[in-house]
């Protein structure tokens, strides 16, 4: 056990994939060991082994060819032509869009690139001082994870064995609080700086916007309207989702050209099969994990020295932000998980709380300084240092960590949704 906590560290550290930390982790103890290498192969295999897995490849493309196309300026338009007028209409707007652009594509960096950088001129060019702009487009690009079709919580429901549908409904709320913590501190923030607004867009200009964005508006509604309205599984709409988009980009929008679809389509798969490969790796190491008694020895050490639900809940925390600053808490989750379980029950923390505690952290781990890759993102962007980035960014992120309070202690701000289904 200790050469394979030590293997990981070391791989981690020198910047090999997270894949392949994990399964030279659990390599080297299971050889270590004298256990056949067979068993290897065996457990990588049973970890992709999974229908519902099938959902990540099929949603990042889809995330992809939305990304390339004009739903995101679609997206930007609507919520504007709702939200313009309102004083810091437009940052409200941005952070909005993002939320709902970030949940198509399942990622908070395409999130903050796509809309980032179609948004950042604009606000500057409405006055908007440069640390908030910054602040609002790296902070709001890791709202989409939390609200579906999320493939963070698609990970993490899989991993704890709840339901993905339900797991999925237990980060609506979550997302849009946070959506909601920020725009009001933008709201404050322009009122204080007095910041211009737009002109209130009359109904027939509202609708009219609204038509032209309809397909683009269509698209998260076709695909979590047919997982709960029963027609299709979170499979199926993931490839529903991948037909749906390419019809809009290709016949409604047509700004992909048909010769780069296959190039986008390369690039999301390839990003699929690493999350995917990381999937697999986690169930050797949770297998590597389990047979060396770890769950048992994690029980007894937590049990034995933590306090109460609350505590267990913020050393959680504490850990998620950690994990987050480096790499996705998802990967995280799908190994700690299924070994904390008994843990997790005996303080009766619920699952679902767990999954959006964890994907909360791992939001504020994305712009937390110095590691965070939003960070880098922006930067890259808008061409900023990091101390403009972050100088902007951490108003924004008390409103995320104020979030997160929220949820460790009103848990059914994640299980109210889920539990209309019956969960």
């Amino acid at each position: 056990m200790v050469l394979a906590i030590v293997v990981f560290f070391v791989l981690l550290i020198i910047g090999v994939p997270v894949a392949h930390v994990v399964l030279g982790a659990a390599a080297a103890g299971i050889l270590a060991g004298g256990t056949a290498g067979t068993l290897l192969a065996q457990q990588t295999v049973l970890g992709m082994n999974s229908y519902v897995i099938l959902c990540v490849p099929f949603f990042i493309i889809s995330g992809d060819l939305a990304a390339k196309g004009q739903t995101s300026q679609k997206l930007v338009n609507a919520i504007n032509a709702l939200m313009g007028h309102l004083p810091g209409g437009l940052g409200i707007a941005t952070i909005f869009s993002c939320a709902l652009f970030g949940a198509i594509t399942g990622s908070s960096i395409a999130c903050v690139v796509a809309i980032g950088a179609l948004m950042l001129p604009k606000l500057l060019e409405a006055g908007y001082p440069k640390p908030l702009v910054l602040g609002i487009i790296t902070t709001a690009g890791t709202l989409g994870v939390m609200i579906p079709p999320s493939v963070p919580m698609l990970q993490i429901s899989v991993a704890m064995g709840v339901s993905v549908a339900q797991g999925f409904l237990s980060g609506v709320i979550p997302g849009i609080l946070c959506a909601v913590l920020m725009s009001v501190y933008v709201f404050l923030r322009a009122k204080k700086l007095n910041l211009p607004r737009a002109e209130k867009k009359t109904i027939r200009e509202i609708l009219h916007t609204l038509a032209d964005s309809f397909w683009a508006l269509m698209f998260p509604v076709i695909i979590l309207g047919s997982i709960y309205g029963g027609i299709a599984t979170p499979t199926e709409a993931a490839v529903i989702s991948v037909f749906y988009v390419l019809f809009v980009e290709l016949v409604i929008y047509r700004t992909i050209p048909i010769g780069q679809i296959w190039n986008i389509i390369k690039g999301s798969t390839v990003s699929a099969a690493a999350l995917t490969l990381t999937i697999a790796t986690a169930q050797v190491f949770v297998w590597f994990m389990t047979t060396e008694n770890m769950p048992a020895i994690i029980y007894e050490a937590l049990v034995g020295n933590v306090g109460s639900k609350y505590m267990m809940l913020f050393l959680l925390c504490l850990l998620f932000l950690i994990v987050g600053c480096f790499t996705n808490v998802a990967t995280v989750v799908i190994i700690l998980g299924p070994i904390m379980l008994p843990v997790l029950q005996y303080f009766g923390i619920d699952l679902l709380q767990f999954g959006v505690i964890s994907v909360l952290m791992s939001q504020i781990g994305f712009v937390s300084p110095p590691f965070g890759l939003c960070l880098f993102v922006s930067m890259k962007v808008a061409k900023a240092s990091m101390l403009e980035v972050i100088k902007g960014s951490w108003p924004f992120l008390v409103c995320l960590a104020i979030g997160t309070l929220l949820v460790i202690f009103v848990p059914q701000l994640a299980t109210w949704m889920p539990g209309l289904m019956g969960g």
